[in-house]
């Protein structure tokens, strides 16, 4: 039985929209996390295409899961099916290319009687805590080669900025952004939650053997920044200190190190000084 204990959503800047979304429903509990914008201009959406493809997928898994049982596959690619079609029906304009269409990282759990299954696309992630146990289990945010080359190059552009030079108004930080969505839901490239239902097939996918209860935590990489990117504490830690202390103490020493170790983005290269942080924080026995 899946017990949802605490959730939380903290905008990085509350003066714009919140691009990560979550919900839980029956056997089915998910975190998404919309990718910042980088269309040529208005797209979709009365915010950005990124909240917008955040919040219909979102609301199109509660609508949904009753319906798909243990299925996440068929669920996903059913939400994907309706996004796309909402998208041709909905966009304001046709987009310059595939830089534009909006998409979104993802972890999804649906725990069974002995299982629990685990979707995801990017670096949403989950981990789970045994009962009784020190040693964390983590799916989903395990950065790849890929990904240790877009640090170097993402600390590159950081460096080069100019005093006061904002990374999206900069031209090569923009076009680094673009050449890299434009391999979205590609083979030559990489797979995410979207509007290209080919996606579904290549969603990563775990089963999970339940031996004994466990506590886990679905999270955007804005809140999992503080295990996997700032290192300042375990997967474990994170799972245990969200069961005692409540989720917001883990954002609150994200914004600390965001804020005031770094806020130049350099000892930590990003592109956002403070990024969307979602978690769900939940029970399986």
């Amino acid at each position: 039985m899946l017990t949802i204990l605490e959730t939380l959503t903290d905008p990085g800047n509350p003066d714009k929209a919140n691009e990560d979304a979550f919900g839980y429903e029956g056997a089915y509990a998910w975190v998404i996390d919309g990718a910042t914008d980088v269309a040529d201009g208005p797209l979709i959406g009365a915010e950005t295409g990124a909240h917008w493809l955040a919040h219909q997928a979102s609301a199109l898994f509660a609508a949904n899961a009753a319906r798909y049982g243990a299925d996440l596959r068929s669920l996903v690619r059913f939400t994907i099916e309706t996004l796309a079609h909402r998208f041709e029906r909905e966009r304001l304009r046709p987009p310059n290319g595939r830089h534009e269409w909006p998409s979104a990282a993802m972890a999804m759990i649906h725990a069974g009687e002995d299982k629990l299954a685990c979707a995801n696309f990017a670096d949403c992630g989950l981990i789970l805590l045994d009962d009784d146990s020190d040693e964390a289990r983590v799916f989903g945010v395990k950065h790849t080669s890929r990904e240790a080359r877009a640090m170097s190059r993402t600390a590159e552009l950081i460096a080069a900025l100019a005093p006061g030079e904002r990374p999206f108004g900069n031209a090569a930080i923009m076009a680094y952004l673009r050449d890299n969505r434009r391999r979205q839901n590609t083979e030559e490239g990489y797979w995410i939650l979207g509007i290209a239902p080919e996606a579904a097939a290549h969603m990563r996918y775990w089963e999970v053997p339940l031996a004994r209860p466990v506590t886990g935590l679905l999270f955007s990489d804005g809140f999992g920044s503080l295990v996997f990117d700032y290192h300042r504490i375990d997967p474990a830690t994170a799972v245990r200190r969200a069961a005692l202390g409540g989720l917001r103490s883990i954002v609150a020493e994200v914004r600390h190190v965001e804020a005031m170790e770094d806020p130049d983005c350099l000892s930590y290269p990003r592109f956002k000084r403070h990024d969307d942080a979602t978690a769900v924080l939940f029970r399986v026995e």
